[in-house]
């Protein structure tokens, strides 16, 4: 496996991430008093999720807190790992009946996520389902600079502490809905490794698989416009930092060293994919919403898509970049890349195969219906999928991967 790689600094890279002020690193959550004393802070909404892992990471700001009983701290838990639009809404109604001056979210993905959305739909005076698409938000009110929330995360997968995107489940449509707005990017983010310790075996894969595939997605979207010139390089760290960490923290889970790596590889992943969107892994993988953990959706949806992108010329000079990362020498071929990838998958107690995943075959039928209704996450991948054809051409590639 791949050695440190010492001509990067990922704390460098953190530092370079234009849209959250990242604060990295063991005690990192105790700035968070400093940010409120330097900006007269009087006021705030706690959100996070229900598990004791989520009230320990909770008493941790409270903590903070404790000697200035002046300080209005509202408290919101049990947020469910699968927010709804309906958990959205109590958010939201909390928020206007206490009006704090800032929001804070400590928890996974989901909690960052929907406490984005609430805060949203509080400042808009809009409903939920008024603010999914692109943008939306900033469309309808073109001259309103909206407040963004805080985060602490306490799991190292979905890098939501820094990304404009806010994923919700919708019930009466059996889907999760994307609210994708440049101005839900939280301001500030503080990530302590030390509150993922707790995170148990399963959900330490399954987000660092996340991590893992949105960081690979990244570099392999040559296509996205406008992105930052040291994207790349992010990725390409977040997934050498994963292949270096996860085996270690599988066999120490409380090695902190490699608690860090996986902290900063879940904040690369996120300041990668705000910059070259995930493609036809993470799009498929929502069909597969309530049946499989996200992360481990997207693991054994990665390769059979890499192969079918290994078409183009570009996508292959890319994957070279990872040569050595998966094996102790490095690969000749991009198919020996995709290959040592999917081992590294399985071997870090990932799916090895689309089958492992637990699902009916006919799941794939779902599979290639579902992504048809987004024809421009289609046409935007490494390797553009026309919409008259994407049923055909994703069915294949996922028979083949059974």
């Amino acid at each position: 496996m791949t050695q440190d790689h010492s001509a990067f600094s990922y704390e460098a890279m953190l530092g370079e991430y234009p849209d959250t002020m990242v604060s990295f690193g063991a005690g990192s959550i105790t700035e968070l008093y400093c940010y409120v004393l330097q900006n007269r802070i009087n006021s705030a909404m706690l959100f996070a999720g229900g598990t004791s892992s989520a009230n320990r990471s909770m008493g941790a700001v409270q903590s903070l807190f404790v000697d200035n009983p002046e300080f209005d701290l509202r408290l919101y838990a049990g947020i469910p790992p699968e927010p709804t639009v309906e958990d959205v809404r109590k958010m939201r109604a909390a928020l206007e009946q206490s009006k704090p001056e800032i929001v804070i979210a400590v928890g996974g993905g989901s909690v960052m996520d929907a406490a984005k959305a609430a805060y949203l739909s509080m400042q808009t005076e809009s409903d939920v389902n008024e603010l999914f698409g692109v943008n939306t938000a900033s469309t309808r009110f073109p001259e309103k600079e909206f407040k963004r929330i805080i985060c602490i995360p306490t799991t190292s997968g979905t890098g939501s502490e820094v990304t404009p995107y806010s994923n919700i489940v919708d019930p009466e449509s059996g889907v999760k809905k994307l609210i994708m707005e440049k101005q839900i990017i939280p301001s500030h983010a503080f990530v302590d490794p030390v509150l993922t310790h707790s995170m148990p075996q399963d959900l330490t894969v399954t987000t660092a698989l996340d991590a893992f595939v949105h960081c690979i997605e990244s570099v392999l979207n040559y296509r996205a416009e406008n992105a930052h010139p040291d994207s790349v390089e992010w990725g390409l760290e977040g997934i050498r930092l994963i292949a270096q960490a996860l085996p270690v923290v599988l066999k120490e889970p409380g090695n902190y060293i490699a608690r860090t790596k996986l902290s900063a590889a879940a904040v690369l992943g996120g300041m990668c994919i705000r910059n070259r969107p995930t493609s036809l892994p993470h799009l498929c993988s929502f069909s597969f919403y309530g049946k499989v953990p996200h992360g481990v959706a997207v693991a054994a949806l990665l390769p059979p898509f890499w192969q079918y992108y290994l078409e183009s010329p570009e996508v292959r000079d890319i994957t070279m970049k990872m040569s050595g990362i998966f094996s102790k020498e490095p690969e000749q071929t991009a198919e020996e890349i995709v290959k040592n990838c999917a081992d590294f998958i399985a071997a870090c107690k990932g799916p090895a195969k689309l089958s492992d995943l637990g699902c009916d075959r006919s799941i794939i039928a779902k599979v290639a219906g579902d992504a048809v209704q987004n024809p421009m996450k289609l046409q935007s991948c490494p390797r553009p999928v026309e919409p008259a054809n994407a049923a055909e051409i994703i069915t294949v590639i996922l028979e083949k991967a059974w």
